[in-house]
């Protein structure tokens, strides 16, 4: 190998490339991810110092009155450690990973795709994005078809900064009434979920000022009437028709 084989390669010029194959693309909070990580290598001999896969979305900041999308890692894992790819070479990796159950749904503007990342010595990183859809588990399912029976429509997603969730992530669902028993009563209802392997907590904000879900989240005090949290466990398998009695329910009790 030459002087400037390894100069260019040092640079992105003719180095190793990455690329991940997933068995699909759309999959469910919490479900497993399997693929195969493919790397080429370039025109030189290159060490490796690992392979990374991280499961990415994108939150909503604000600083200084500016509002900003950031990227965030969810979820990482190592695939491989330390190896050499020679001239040309190829190898196949294979992975798994299981998806947080707190993985954001992609939904309207919000997205999610796994970040493969090859750490290289004395070069530049290459990388690769595999874009995939994430449909909500069964429980979440529910209450997101029971809330839009009840005449609710959904105006708007979006991913926060949540300090307390496992992924440091949490995604709020803005419903609007159009029609219903609340279309008169309620001008607005954010609903959003933290979840585990065993449960998935509800949290609900029933109020006329959109003062923001993630802000009642992250103060520990200063819970009033109009804000709920209801925790369900997995094996209790909410039907559509259980959980639009408990939304009935609940929002009667805190529409007045």
């Amino acid at each position: 190998m030459s002087f400037f084989d390894k100069m260019k390669a040092s640079i992105g010029i003719g180095a190793a490339k990455v690329d991940t194959k997933l068995e699909k693309d759309s999959y469910k909070q919490g479900e497993t991810v399997k693929g195969n990580v493919f790397v080429l290598g370039g025109n030189t001999q290159q060490e490796i110092n690992g392979l990374y896969i991280h499961v990415m979305t994108q939150v909503l900041r604000e600083q200084d009155d500016r509002k900003y999308l950031d990227d965030v890692t969810l979820y990482k894992i190592k695939v491989s450690d330390v190896f050499v790819i020679e001239k040309g070479e190829e190898k196949m990796i294979p992975f798994s990973l299981q998806l947080p159950y707190e993985t954001p749904v992609t939904i309207g503007d919000v997205s999610v795709w796994m970040k493969t990342e090859m750490d290289v010595t004395f070069a530049l990183d290459p990388k690769d994005n595999d874009y995939i859809n994430v449909f909500e588990n069964e429980t979440v399912s529910s209450f997101l078809k029971a809330i839009e029976s009840l005449g609710f429509y959904l105006n708007k997603v979006k991913n926060v900064p949540f300090k307390r969730s496992k992924t440091g992530v949490f995604q709020e669902f803005e419903y609007k009434p159009k029609g219903g028993p609340f279309q008169r009563s309620l001008d607005e209802v954010e609903i959003g979920f933290v979840a585990d392997a065993q449960s998935v907590d509800l949290f609900i904000e029933v109020d006329r000022k959109a003062r923001g879900l993630s802000g009642f989240l992250e103060s520990a005090a200063g819970m009033d009437e109009s804000k709920i949290r209801v925790q369900y466990k997995h094996f209790q398998k909410e039907s559509v028709e259980t959980a639009k009695q408990e939304l009935m329910d609940i929002l009667s009790r805190y529409s007045r």
